[in-house]
């Protein structure tokens, strides 16, 4: 009989994400200073994409739950005081070396994106082969 694999892991924002969308708001300022609007309209829209921007950051930076863990009993999430939650994977994709696992908690969603700079490489693969077998598979989102 083969035993259930297992993996459990600190999850924390990943760097790359976070710049990703700091340049995603430098092009969107720019795109917006060099367009023919008025300036009250280049001011305000500079404001709502700076809003935007700010608001995703502190979502991205500041995760609900701090560690997730998967084995015999299911997925099970923990937050930075360690209070424990059964987790059901609601949906898991990957794209390249980006996979994010939706991980429903409480009856509300967390979204985990992993990415090489939050996660090694051998922890990665594992929970690749985890979520392929013990879900419906990975979706493309492209498709």
């Amino acid at each position: 009989m083969r035993s259930v694999p297992a993996i459990a892991f600190d999850y924390r924002p990943s760097r790359l994400l976070i710049a990703a969308l700091a340049s995603m708001l430098v092009l969107a300022l720019i795109s917006i200073n060099v367009s023919g609007l008025d300036w009250t309209w280049k001011v305000g829209l500079s404001a709502i994409a700076l809003g935007a921007c700010v608001r995703s950051l502190h979502h991205w930076t500041h995760p609900r739950w701090t560690r997730i863990a998967f084995g015999e009993a299911g997925w099970v999430l923990a937050d930075r005081a360690g209070n424990e939650a059964a987790a059901v994977l609601a949906r898991y994709a990957k794209l390249g070396a980006m996979q994010v696992l939706t991980l429903r908690a409480e009856s509300r969603a967390f979204h985990a994106v992993i990415l090489p700079d939050n996660l090694d490489g051998d922890a990665r693969r594992r929970l690749a082969l985890i979520t392929m077998t013990n879900a419906s598979g990975p979706e493309n989102p492209l498709q």
